[in-house]
């Protein structure tokens, strides 16, 4: 007779162990489903709201859906116009310290004054604009440069957007491959350097 007693207590002890463990299960499982719905429920007011098209911060979660890189910042239509070298902003004729930025069609770039001109086109590439030497201009004077060598397809200086306008990073006029150092630093005096719009 002991053995069945002693059968039975344990049989409950193990129930009752298991009921112990549901509950708990459950208790847990209710906790975090609560949690989501408060979490819903706050996502849900934040779409409810209208957004503040003043306030930067404004968002509703529908709006902060992945954006390609080029809508990010200013788009190329919106970098267009005159822009003054910031240290030479007396230059308000624009005789060699600016640069009329483009996205379509080509600009003139001064890389010295009554000197040497060039025929340059702009092409936005991600946050930034590359600059594309398309040319010598017709005001360019020296005929000892090899213009004709200077690639088409390689960036010479790029555009990097900025609160006030851009600064401009020069690479350089490009030969076979390789920046043409003879010629490397025609135009980074003049040309590098941060610009705002005019």
């Amino acid at each position: 007779m002991r053995i069945p007693i002693i059968l039975l207590c344990l049989f409950l002890s193990i129930t009752s162990c298991n009921d112990s463990k549901k509950e708990k299960d459950s208790e847990a499982t209710s906790s975090q489903n609560e949690s989501i719905e408060i979490n819903n429920d706050k996502d849900t007011s934040n779409r409810d709201q209208p957004l503040d098209r003043n306030n930067p911060n404004s968002q509703n979660e529908d709006d902060t859906e992945d954006v390609p890189e080029e809508n990010t910042t200013k788009s190329s239509g919106a970098i267009s116009g005159v822009y003054v070298k910031n240290d030479h902003l007396e230059d308000t004729s624009c005789k060699c310290f600016c640069i009329d930025v483009s996205t379509s069609g080509s600009s003139e770039l001064c890389l010295k004054e009554d000197d040497l001109y060039i025929k340059a086109r702009f092409q936005p590439n991600g946050n930034n604009i590359d600059i594309y030497y398309s040319g010598k201009s017709a005001r360019t004077s020296n005929e000892e440069i090899p213009w004709d060598e200077f690639e088409t397809g390689t960036p010479i200086a790029v555009l990097n957007p900025t609160a006030n306008g851009f600064k401009l990073d020069w690479k350089g006029f490009s030969i076979n491959g390789e920046i043409a150092i003879d010629y490397a630093l025609y135009g980074k005096k003049t040309l590098e350097g941060s610009y705002k719009k005019k």
